[in-house]
């Protein structure tokens, strides 16, 4: 009997070392504003005066225990319109942590796309978790507006969709456990679902009060 016990113990101990990130779908659709567009399939939302919609991501295991999340993002624009579309492409490792993050935008014909946004292989530790997240985040931003601002589009709802998509990049962030519950606010003021979460930590109001920064999470 002791060797059936000791085998059954090896292997859930071996399940539990290589355990990886999960997503929490139900999560990420509650910040969107829940999955109820599209069949249960998708959420959406308005931004700025514009109309969006997420899709529920596909998530695919990765062998080193990681996690390849992709999300489509489209930007309604009206009955007759054609939709301009967006995709995010995040990958972590398999202990949560953020390896790349990718995302383009179609629309009239045009397509752009960012750069592998990656973090630094010798990130120290100090640079990990909501700074890790931030600094991601922020540079896609920042390259996929900058290559938008080349193609001369005044539409608003076009000029919005780098934000959008970054919004639904610190939203999936959020439901994977990127951010965890010690760097949250005990009791967070609920948000409107479209609201942005600013993982950014301000190092100068930690120094005065000796507190470290909160994000906002809806409830």
């Amino acid at each position: 009997m002791k060797t059936p016990l000791l085998l059954l113990t090896l292997l859930l101990s071996t399940l539990l070392a290589v355990a990886g990130p999960i997503l929490n779908m139900d999560k990420l659709g509650e910040q969107l504003g829940g999955w109820e567009a599209k069949g249960n399939r998708a959420a959406d939302y308005e931004r700025s005066g514009s109309n969006y919609r997420t899709w529920k991501p596909e998530v695919t295991p990765m062998p080193d225990g990681g996690l390849f999340i992709s999300m489509r993002i489209d930007h309604l624009r009206g009955l007759f319109a054609a939709d301009d579309h967006a995709s995010l492409q995040v990958t972590l490792d398999k202990k949560g942590n953020i390896v790349s993050a990718q995302s383009s935008m179609a629309f009239q014909g045009k397509k752009i796309t960012s750069d592998a946004i990656r973090q630094g292989a010798d990130a120290s530790t100090e640079v990990m978790g909501v700074q890790q997240v931030a600094k991601v985040g922020t540079d896609l931003l920042a390259d996929l507006s900058s290559k938008l601002l080349r193609e001369n589009v005044a539409e608003p709802g076009r000029v919005t969709f780098p934000a959008v998509i970054h919004h639904n990049y610190n939203l999936l962030c959020l439901a994977t456990g990127l951010v965890s519950e010690a760097q949250l606010p005990a009791h967070p003021e609920k948000e409107a679902p479209s609201a942005p979460l600013n993982l950014n930590q301000d190092k100068g109001t930690q120094e005065k009060t000796g507190k470290s920064s909160t994000l906002p999470v809806g409830q």
